[in-house]
């Protein structure tokens, strides 16, 4: 409680990986990578595959895969 004896409990929040945005830097990052992939299994980048396939990508990528090698490895293993 404050002195005047108002509440002033903090919000107990915590934050999550996927609640992180994502910057210019890191949207290159990942649309490199699925661009790679996609000439790569011959997937059109405006196909419904490459789309899931890039929320697979942020999401490993909000949970900490960031190296493009990684990220690329775990793409085709996807498909």
């Amino acid at each position: 409680m404050l002195p005047d004896g108002r509440g002033g409990a903090m919000l107990e929040t915590s934050i999550h990986p996927q609640d992180l945005p994502l910057f210019s830097d890191d949207l290159d990052r990942l649309e490199k990578v699925l661009g790679a992939v996609c000439v790569d299994r011959g997937i059109s980048l405006r196909s419904q595959e490459a789309e899931r396939l890039g929320a697979l990508m942020i999401q490993l990528y909000r949970q900490g895969v960031k190296e493009d090698a990684k990220l690329l490895a775990l793409a085709k293993a996807y498909l």
